[in-house]
Parts: structure tokens; C-alpha cells; sequence
């Protein structure tokens, strides 16, 4: 019989551990979540999405993140559905990209909402997709300490 709650702790740490590898620029774990062939796009409402597809590909974006002086990635309302070894799922998130301009730091906040095809490994679950849609942004100056 299938643990779900084991299962669905997994499939949290997993979609919190895209949020910190991201965060932390860290190209070989953020690529380590996903399956070898795995697919990621990003679009911004109703726009032509960003496709990223296998590891090389997904190791792009965290050196994409690099541009700003930080990165801080909320994750909420995790979500799953899982049937046996696959599973579907998605989150909320509020991601914040800090960077300094001649008239100080912004913050650049976004609102997504991620939707995920998840499959378990011998070595655990991992992301076979991964659906960015940005739903809304908004800047703001910040104080950086």
C-alpha cells in the first residue's frame, strides 16, 4: 500500500528545493531535480513561452538568475496528485529579484503559479515537467543591509 503523506512530503522538498537551487545558483542541483530529458517553459501571460529542454539546457537558469543581486523564492499551496510512480502537481510562488540601478536597489516581484508532471526514480522524485506561467509582476525600491 502507498505512503501518499511520504510521497507528498517528497514532492514538497522536491518543488522547495528547485526554490533554493535557484536561489542559490546552483546550476548542478537545480538540474539534479529534473529527469535527464525533462522540460521546462516559462511565459509571461499569454505570451510564446521559454523552452528548456534535457540538463544542459535547464543548467542555464540559475546562471540566468545571476544577473540580479539576489533572488528569495516563496513557495505556497503546494498541490499533488499522485498515481503510483507519476504525479501532477504545482505551487504558488512569489519570487523576488533584487538589483541595483543608479537610483538604488529594486525589487522585481513575480507571481507564479507552477503546474508539474513529477515521475519517482530510484533516487527519488524528480521533475519530468515543469510549467512556469508569471501571472503578474510589480517593482518597488528595497534597502539592501
Amino acid at each position: 500500500m502507498p505512503n501518499t503523506m511520504v510521497d507528498e512530503l517528497a514532492l514538497r522538498d522536491l518543488v522547495d528545493g528547485y526554490a533554493a537551487a535557484a536561489d542559490a545558483g546552483d546550476a548542478e542541483a537545480f538540474t539534479a531535480l529534473f529527469l535527464p530529458e525533462a522540460t521546462l517553459s516559462a511565459r509571461h501571460g499569454d505570451e510564446a513561452p521559454a523552452v528548456y529542454v534535457g540538463s544542459a539546457r535547464l543548467a542555464e537558469i540559475p546562471a540566468r538568475l545571476a544577473r540580479y543581486r539576489r533572488t528569495f523564492h516563496t513557495v505556497t499551496n503546494h498541490r499533488f496528485e499522485i498515481e503510483g510512480d507519476t504525479a501532477t502537481g504545482g505551487a504558488l510562488c512569489q519570487a523576488h529579484h533584487v538589483s541595483d540601478g543608479d537610483d538604488g536597489a529594486t525589487d522585481l516581484v513575480l507571481t507564479i503559479r507552477y503546474d508539474d508532471r513529477y515521475a519517482r526514480t530510484a533516487a527519488g522524485w524528480r521533475f519530468a515537467t515543469r510549467d512556469v506561467h508569471i501571472l503578474w509582476t510589480a517593482e518597488h525600491p528595497v534597502t539592501i543591509f
